[in-house]
Protein backbone atom coordinates (compact mmCIF):
# COMPACT_ATOMS: atom_id res chain seq x y z
CA UNK A 1 0.00 0.00 0.00
CA UNK A 2 1.49 3.39 -0.55
CA UNK A 3 2.18 5.55 2.37
CA UNK A 4 -0.84 7.83 3.57
CA UNK A 5 -0.20 11.43 3.03
CA UNK A 6 0.29 12.54 6.86
CA UNK A 7 2.67 9.66 7.69
CA UNK A 8 5.42 11.15 9.53
CA UNK A 9 3.55 13.78 10.97
CA UNK A 10 2.66 13.93 14.78
CA UNK A 11 0.07 15.59 16.70
CA UNK A 12 -0.77 15.75 20.65
CA UNK A 13 -4.61 15.72 20.93
CA UNK A 14 -5.19 17.66 23.86
CA UNK A 15 -8.82 17.83 22.80
CA UNK A 16 -12.07 16.19 23.94
CA UNK A 17 -15.63 15.89 23.48
CA UNK A 18 -16.06 16.45 19.50
CA UNK A 19 -14.72 19.44 17.45
CA UNK A 20 -11.22 19.45 18.34
CA UNK A 21 -11.22 15.13 18.08
CA UNK A 22 -12.80 15.25 14.76
CA UNK A 23 -10.23 17.72 13.45
CA UNK A 24 -7.71 15.36 14.90
CA UNK A 25 -9.51 12.57 13.34
CA UNK A 26 -8.80 13.93 10.02
CA UNK A 27 -4.97 13.99 10.64
CA UNK A 28 -5.27 10.37 11.92
CA UNK A 29 -6.92 8.90 8.89
CA UNK A 30 -4.97 10.41 6.46
CA UNK A 31 -1.87 9.23 8.33
CA UNK A 32 -0.53 11.46 11.23
CA UNK A 33 0.06 9.79 14.48
CA UNK A 34 -2.25 11.39 16.67
CA UNK A 35 -1.90 10.90 20.50
CA UNK A 36 -4.91 11.45 22.36
CA UNK A 37 -3.59 13.15 25.93
CA UNK A 38 -6.62 12.33 28.37
CA UNK A 39 -7.01 11.67 32.21
CA UNK A 40 -9.39 9.65 34.45
CA UNK A 41 -9.43 12.71 36.21
CA UNK A 42 -11.43 14.14 34.00
CA UNK A 43 -13.04 11.36 31.34
CA UNK A 44 -13.72 12.71 27.97
CA UNK A 45 -17.35 12.95 27.75
CA UNK A 46 -17.84 11.22 24.45
CA UNK A 47 -15.86 7.80 26.50
CA UNK A 48 -18.92 8.49 28.76
CA UNK A 49 -21.98 9.46 26.71
CA UNK A 50 -25.51 8.09 28.15
CA UNK A 51 -27.45 5.86 25.25
CA UNK A 52 -24.06 5.64 23.10
CA UNK A 53 -22.90 2.22 24.41
CA UNK A 54 -22.52 -1.03 22.81
CA UNK A 55 -26.02 -3.06 24.21
CA UNK A 56 -25.46 -3.90 27.89
CA UNK A 57 -21.85 -3.21 27.62
CA UNK A 58 -21.17 0.55 29.15
CA UNK A 59 -17.86 2.05 30.09
CA UNK A 60 -15.13 4.07 28.67
CA UNK A 61 -13.92 1.84 26.18
CA UNK A 62 -17.30 0.97 24.32
CA UNK A 63 -19.11 4.19 23.31
CA UNK A 64 -20.16 4.20 20.16
CA UNK A 65 -20.02 8.01 19.82
CA UNK A 66 -16.12 7.71 20.94
CA UNK A 67 -15.26 5.21 18.77
CA UNK A 68 -16.72 7.37 15.95
CA UNK A 69 -14.21 10.14 17.18
CA UNK A 70 -10.85 8.38 17.78
CA UNK A 71 -10.61 5.77 15.39
CA UNK A 72 -6.67 5.58 13.93
CA UNK A 73 -5.30 7.28 16.89
CA UNK A 74 -3.19 6.47 20.64
CA UNK A 75 -4.25 7.37 24.01
CA UNK A 76 -2.02 8.08 26.94
CA UNK A 77 -3.32 9.59 30.20
CA UNK A 78 -1.44 12.42 31.86
CA UNK A 79 -2.90 14.26 34.97
CA UNK A 80 -2.01 18.09 33.96
CA UNK A 81 -2.87 18.92 37.52
CA UNK A 82 0.58 17.62 38.35
CA UNK A 83 4.11 19.28 37.96
CA UNK A 84 5.20 15.58 36.44
CA UNK A 85 2.35 14.86 34.00
CA UNK A 86 2.90 18.96 32.92
CA UNK A 87 6.08 18.23 31.98
CA UNK A 88 5.61 14.88 30.22
CA UNK A 89 2.73 16.83 28.50
CA UNK A 90 5.78 19.54 27.25
CA UNK A 91 7.66 16.15 26.27
CA UNK A 92 5.34 15.34 23.75
CA UNK A 93 4.82 18.49 22.49
CA UNK A 94 8.27 18.76 22.15
CA UNK A 95 8.56 16.00 19.78
CA UNK A 96 5.18 17.03 17.64
CA UNK A 97 4.08 19.41 14.83
CA UNK A 98 0.82 20.06 16.07
CA UNK A 99 -1.27 20.31 19.63
CA UNK A 100 -5.16 20.48 19.14
CA UNK A 101 -6.75 21.66 22.24
CA UNK A 102 -10.45 22.83 22.77
CA UNK A 103 -10.86 24.81 25.95
CA UNK A 104 -12.04 27.85 27.30
CA UNK A 105 -9.16 30.50 27.32
CA UNK A 106 -8.95 30.35 31.07
CA UNK A 107 -8.53 26.86 31.24
CA UNK A 108 -6.56 26.58 28.55
CA UNK A 109 -3.74 28.80 30.40
CA UNK A 110 -4.69 27.07 33.44
CA UNK A 111 -3.45 23.81 31.30
CA UNK A 112 -0.47 25.48 30.56
CA UNK A 113 -1.64 25.04 26.98
CA UNK A 114 -1.77 28.49 25.29
CA UNK A 115 0.10 29.31 22.53
CA UNK A 116 2.75 31.30 23.83
CA UNK A 117 3.15 28.59 26.55
CA UNK A 118 3.34 25.85 23.81
CA UNK A 119 5.79 28.10 22.00
CA UNK A 120 7.94 28.39 24.43
CA UNK A 121 8.04 24.56 24.73
CA UNK A 122 8.66 24.68 20.80
CA UNK A 123 9.41 27.35 18.96
CA UNK A 124 7.80 26.06 15.58
CA UNK A 125 4.89 24.24 16.66
CA UNK A 126 1.51 24.47 15.57
CA UNK A 127 -1.28 25.39 17.68
CA UNK A 128 -5.08 24.57 17.02
CA UNK A 129 -7.33 25.94 19.45
CA UNK A 130 -11.07 25.24 18.38
CA UNK A 131 -13.76 27.33 20.41
CA UNK A 132 -17.45 28.46 20.58
CA UNK A 133 -16.40 32.05 19.05
CA UNK A 134 -12.64 31.75 19.02
CA UNK A 135 -10.10 33.26 21.85
CA UNK A 136 -8.92 36.57 19.53
CA UNK A 137 -11.64 39.67 19.27
CA UNK A 138 -14.43 41.08 21.27
CA UNK A 139 -17.06 38.03 22.45
CA UNK A 140 -15.96 36.69 25.47
CA UNK A 141 -13.16 33.71 25.37
CA UNK A 142 -14.19 31.98 27.96
CA UNK A 143 -17.83 31.16 27.11
CA UNK A 144 -18.15 27.56 26.02
CA UNK A 145 -21.10 25.43 24.33
CA UNK A 146 -22.07 22.68 21.91
CA UNK A 147 -22.61 23.39 18.19
CA UNK A 148 -25.93 24.92 18.39
CA UNK A 149 -25.22 27.31 20.54
CA UNK A 150 -22.47 28.23 18.11
CA UNK A 151 -25.25 28.25 15.50
CA UNK A 152 -28.14 29.93 17.37
CA UNK A 153 -25.37 32.92 17.82
CA UNK A 154 -25.38 33.91 14.30
CA UNK A 155 -28.23 33.48 13.46
CA UNK A 156 -28.74 29.88 11.61
CA UNK A 157 -31.73 29.24 13.88
CA UNK A 158 -33.96 32.78 13.69
CA UNK A 159 -33.16 31.62 9.08
CA UNK A 160 -34.18 28.35 9.83
CA UNK A 161 -38.10 27.43 10.77
CA UNK A 162 -41.41 27.55 8.77
CA UNK A 163 -43.36 31.32 8.43
CA UNK A 164 -44.69 32.41 11.27
CA UNK A 165 -42.97 29.83 13.37
CA UNK A 166 -40.07 30.33 16.12
CA UNK A 167 -36.57 29.88 15.38
CA UNK A 168 -35.58 26.19 14.65
CA UNK A 169 -32.60 24.32 15.26
CA UNK A 170 -31.19 21.81 12.71
CA UNK A 171 -30.72 19.56 15.05
CA UNK A 172 -27.57 17.47 16.56
CA UNK A 173 -23.83 19.12 17.11
CA UNK A 174 -23.07 19.45 12.89
CA UNK A 175 -21.18 22.62 13.74
CA UNK A 176 -18.64 20.63 15.68
CA UNK A 177 -18.19 18.29 12.56
CA UNK A 178 -18.25 21.32 9.97
CA UNK A 179 -15.43 23.26 11.74
CA UNK A 180 -13.23 20.40 12.27
CA UNK A 181 -13.67 19.59 7.97
CA UNK A 182 -12.70 23.46 7.77
CA UNK A 183 -9.78 23.35 10.45
CA UNK A 184 -8.29 20.19 8.43
CA UNK A 185 -7.47 22.52 5.31
CA UNK A 186 -6.27 25.32 7.59
CA UNK A 187 -3.72 23.25 9.69
CA UNK A 188 -1.83 21.67 6.10
CA UNK A 189 -1.52 25.21 5.09
CA UNK A 190 -0.12 26.23 8.14
CA UNK A 191 2.10 22.44 7.90
CA UNK A 192 3.30 24.10 4.53
CA UNK A 193 4.02 27.31 5.76
CA UNK A 194 6.20 26.09 8.54
CA UNK A 195 8.27 23.52 6.05
CA UNK A 196 8.60 26.58 3.77
CA UNK A 197 10.18 29.26 6.59
CA UNK A 198 10.32 27.66 9.71
CA UNK A 199 7.85 28.93 11.84
CA UNK A 200 5.08 27.85 13.61
CA UNK A 201 1.71 29.57 14.58
CA UNK A 202 -1.86 29.86 15.85
CA UNK A 203 -5.36 28.86 14.40
CA UNK A 204 -8.04 30.23 16.51
CA UNK A 205 -10.84 29.06 14.57
CA UNK A 206 -13.97 29.70 15.53
CA UNK A 207 -17.67 27.02 15.65
CA UNK A 208 -19.27 30.43 14.96
CA UNK A 209 -17.72 31.82 12.03
CA UNK A 210 -17.71 28.66 10.54
CA UNK A 211 -21.40 28.46 10.17
CA UNK A 212 -21.57 31.76 9.07
CA UNK A 213 -19.34 31.35 5.95
CA UNK A 214 -21.82 28.47 5.49
CA UNK A 215 -25.01 30.74 4.80
CA UNK A 216 -23.58 33.91 2.85
CA UNK A 217 -26.89 34.80 0.98
CA UNK A 218 -28.64 35.39 4.49
CA UNK A 219 -26.48 38.00 5.42
CA UNK A 220 -25.36 39.42 1.85
CA UNK A 221 -29.17 39.61 1.30
CA UNK A 222 -29.57 42.10 4.55
CA UNK A 223 -25.23 44.03 3.46
CA UNK A 224 -27.13 44.41 0.07
CA UNK A 225 -30.56 44.76 0.27
CA UNK A 226 -31.65 45.51 3.78
CA UNK A 227 -33.73 42.31 3.54
CA UNK A 228 -33.97 40.63 7.26
CA UNK A 229 -34.91 36.73 5.84
CA UNK A 230 -35.90 34.71 8.43
CA UNK A 231 -37.92 31.61 8.52
CA UNK A 232 -38.05 30.57 5.22
CA UNK A 233 -38.56 27.03 5.47
CA UNK A 234 -37.72 24.97 2.66
CA UNK A 235 -38.31 27.70 -0.12
CA UNK A 236 -35.57 29.12 -2.34
CA UNK A 237 -35.11 33.00 -3.55
CA UNK A 238 -35.68 31.48 -7.58
CA UNK A 239 -36.82 27.80 -7.85
CA UNK A 240 -40.29 26.64 -7.14
CA UNK A 241 -41.25 24.15 -6.26
CA UNK A 242 -38.78 23.95 -3.76
CA UNK A 243 -39.94 21.98 -1.01
CA UNK A 244 -40.32 18.51 0.63
CA UNK A 245 -43.54 16.51 0.00
CA UNK A 246 -45.08 13.85 1.68
CA UNK A 247 -44.83 9.93 0.21
CA UNK A 248 -46.30 6.40 1.21
CA UNK A 249 -45.51 5.08 4.18
CA UNK A 250 -45.08 6.57 7.91
CA UNK A 251 -43.43 9.93 7.81
CA UNK A 252 -41.61 9.31 4.47
CA UNK A 253 -41.03 12.56 2.13
CA UNK A 254 -39.22 12.82 -0.61
CA UNK A 255 -37.18 16.55 -1.75
CA UNK A 256 -38.42 18.55 -4.93
CA UNK A 257 -36.48 21.15 -6.54
CA UNK A 258 -37.57 23.02 -9.86
CA UNK A 259 -35.26 26.00 -11.20
CA UNK A 260 -36.29 25.97 -14.94
CA UNK A 261 -39.14 25.27 -17.97
CA UNK A 262 -36.86 22.22 -18.80
CA UNK A 263 -37.24 20.80 -15.19
CA UNK A 264 -41.26 21.79 -15.06
CA UNK A 265 -42.08 19.95 -17.89
CA UNK A 266 -40.26 16.56 -16.97
CA UNK A 267 -41.67 16.89 -13.41
CA UNK A 268 -45.27 17.70 -15.42
CA UNK A 269 -44.63 14.72 -17.70
CA UNK A 270 -43.39 12.24 -14.60
CA UNK A 271 -46.91 13.76 -12.87
CA UNK A 272 -48.62 11.75 -15.95
CA UNK A 273 -49.58 15.47 -17.76
CA UNK A 274 -51.56 16.63 -15.65
CA UNK A 275 -53.85 19.84 -17.02
CA UNK A 276 -53.53 22.00 -13.99
CA UNK A 277 -50.27 22.13 -14.38
CA UNK A 278 -50.47 23.89 -17.49
CA UNK A 279 -52.74 26.84 -16.07
CA UNK A 280 -51.34 29.90 -16.87
CA UNK A 281 -50.35 30.64 -13.38
CA UNK A 282 -47.36 28.24 -13.43
CA UNK A 283 -46.34 29.04 -16.84
CA UNK A 284 -43.31 30.67 -16.00
CA UNK A 285 -40.54 30.13 -13.52
CA UNK A 286 -41.52 33.43 -11.89
CA UNK A 287 -45.00 33.04 -12.08
CA UNK A 288 -44.89 29.47 -10.20
CA UNK A 289 -42.24 30.85 -7.46
CA UNK A 290 -45.47 33.38 -6.77
CA UNK A 291 -47.98 30.42 -6.69
CA UNK A 292 -45.87 28.28 -5.40
CA UNK A 293 -48.01 27.55 -1.86
CA UNK A 294 -50.80 26.22 -4.79
CA UNK A 295 -48.53 24.25 -6.26
CA UNK A 296 -47.24 22.69 -3.26
CA UNK A 297 -50.60 21.52 -2.49
CA UNK A 298 -50.97 19.77 -5.86
CA UNK A 299 -47.76 18.22 -5.30
CA UNK A 300 -48.50 16.85 -2.23
CA UNK A 301 -51.83 15.19 -3.20
CA UNK A 302 -49.50 13.53 -5.95
CA UNK A 303 -46.82 12.71 -4.41
CA UNK A 304 -48.33 10.54 -1.23
CA UNK A 305 -49.35 8.10 -3.20
CA UNK A 306 -45.47 7.00 -4.55
CA UNK A 307 -42.64 5.46 -2.19
CA UNK A 308 -40.20 8.16 -1.95
CA UNK A 309 -37.11 6.12 -3.01
CA UNK A 310 -38.43 4.88 -6.31
CA UNK A 311 -40.21 8.14 -6.78
CA UNK A 312 -36.75 10.08 -6.70
CA UNK A 313 -35.22 7.35 -9.17
CA UNK A 314 -38.05 8.35 -11.25
CA UNK A 315 -37.55 11.96 -11.42
CA UNK A 316 -34.00 11.99 -11.28
CA UNK A 317 -34.25 9.57 -14.67
CA UNK A 318 -36.25 12.50 -16.08
CA UNK A 319 -34.28 14.94 -15.08
CA UNK A 320 -36.00 16.43 -12.00
CA UNK A 321 -33.28 17.16 -8.93
CA UNK A 322 -35.47 15.38 -6.25
CA UNK A 323 -34.17 12.81 -3.41
CA UNK A 324 -35.54 10.97 -0.96
CA UNK A 325 -35.53 12.28 2.70
CA UNK A 326 -33.79 8.76 4.14
CA UNK A 327 -33.91 7.73 8.07
CA UNK A 328 -31.06 6.66 9.83
CA UNK A 329 -32.07 3.58 9.13
CA UNK A 330 -32.27 3.59 5.21
CA UNK A 331 -29.07 5.69 5.63
CA UNK A 332 -27.11 2.68 7.50
CA UNK A 333 -29.01 0.28 4.64
CA UNK A 334 -28.23 2.43 2.06
CA UNK A 335 -25.83 0.78 -0.70
CA UNK A 336 -23.97 2.95 -2.24
CA UNK A 337 -22.66 4.28 1.00
CA UNK A 338 -21.56 0.64 1.87
CA UNK A 339 -19.83 0.28 -1.83
CA UNK A 340 -18.42 3.83 -1.71
CA UNK A 341 -16.75 2.83 1.68
CA UNK A 342 -18.34 5.10 4.01
CA UNK A 343 -19.63 2.69 6.10
CA UNK A 344 -17.25 0.31 7.75
CA UNK A 345 -17.15 -2.33 10.51
CA UNK A 346 -15.42 -2.34 13.49
CA UNK A 347 -14.73 -5.08 15.49
CA UNK A 348 -14.02 -3.90 18.93
CA UNK A 349 -12.88 -6.49 21.53
CA UNK A 350 -15.33 -4.79 24.50
CA UNK A 351 -18.19 -3.57 21.94
CA UNK A 352 -18.38 -6.44 19.43
CA UNK A 353 -19.07 -5.38 15.79
CA UNK A 354 -20.10 -2.01 15.13
CA UNK A 355 -20.50 0.33 11.93
CA UNK A 356 -18.82 3.70 11.65
CA UNK A 357 -18.42 6.19 9.40
CA UNK A 358 -15.10 7.20 7.37
CA UNK A 359 -13.79 9.93 5.40
CA UNK A 360 -16.39 11.29 2.60
CA UNK A 361 -13.39 11.89 0.03
CA UNK A 362 -11.41 8.82 -1.87
CA UNK A 363 -7.82 9.45 -2.52
CA UNK A 364 -6.93 7.72 -6.12
CA UNK A 365 -3.48 6.61 -4.38
CA UNK A 366 -4.38 5.93 -1.54
CA UNK A 367 -7.07 2.72 -1.45
CA UNK A 368 -7.49 2.98 2.62
CA UNK A 369 -6.85 5.78 4.75
CA UNK A 370 -6.19 5.12 8.65
CA UNK A 371 -9.07 3.06 10.21
CA UNK A 372 -7.22 1.19 12.92
CA UNK A 373 -9.49 0.82 16.39
CA UNK A 374 -9.71 3.44 18.40
CA UNK A 375 -7.75 3.35 21.35
CA UNK A 376 -8.84 1.99 25.06
CA UNK A 377 -8.20 4.60 27.92
CA UNK A 378 -4.64 4.77 28.05
CA UNK A 379 -4.05 1.87 25.85
CA UNK A 380 -0.72 3.25 24.63
CA UNK A 381 1.03 4.64 27.95
CA UNK A 382 3.92 2.21 27.18
CA UNK A 383 4.37 2.76 23.49
CA UNK A 384 4.58 6.48 23.93
CA UNK A 385 6.38 7.04 27.63
CA UNK A 386 8.79 4.15 26.90
CA UNK A 387 9.03 4.28 23.58
CA UNK A 388 8.44 7.63 22.18
CA UNK A 389 9.89 9.45 25.41
CA UNK A 390 12.53 6.54 26.72
CA UNK A 391 11.57 6.66 30.25
CA UNK A 392 11.98 3.44 31.90
CA UNK A 393 9.48 0.52 32.86
CA UNK A 394 10.13 1.40 36.51
CA UNK A 395 9.14 5.29 36.22
CA UNK A 396 6.10 4.24 34.23
CA UNK A 397 4.69 2.22 36.99
CA UNK A 398 5.87 4.52 40.02
CA UNK A 399 3.91 7.64 37.55
CA UNK A 400 0.91 5.26 37.35
CA UNK A 401 1.02 4.76 41.03
CA UNK A 402 1.48 8.50 42.19
CA UNK A 403 -1.79 8.99 39.59
CA UNK A 404 0.44 11.44 37.07
CA UNK A 405 -0.13 9.02 34.50
CA UNK A 406 -3.60 8.92 35.13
Amino acid sequence: MDALPLEGIRVADFSWIINGPQTALWLAAMGAEVIKIESKVHLDAMRTLPGAMAGDKPGPNCSGVFHNLAYGKKSVNLNLGTTRGRELAYELVKRSDFVIECFAAPHTRKLGLAYEQLRAVKPDIIVISVSLLGKTGLAPADWVGWGPMAASYVGMFDAQGYPGGPPRQTGGTWPDYAIATAVAFHALAALRYRNRTGKGQWIDASMGETVMGEMPEWFMDYFMNGRDRRQWGNRDDVMAPHNTYPCKGDDQWIAIAVSSDEEWDALWRVMGSPPWAKQEEFSTQLLRWKNQAEIDAHLREWTRNHEHIELARRLQAAGVPAGPVLDSAEIHKDPHLWEWGYWWELEHREAGKRVLPGLPVKFSAVPKFNYATPPDLGEHNREVFGGLLGMPDAEIARLIDEKVIY
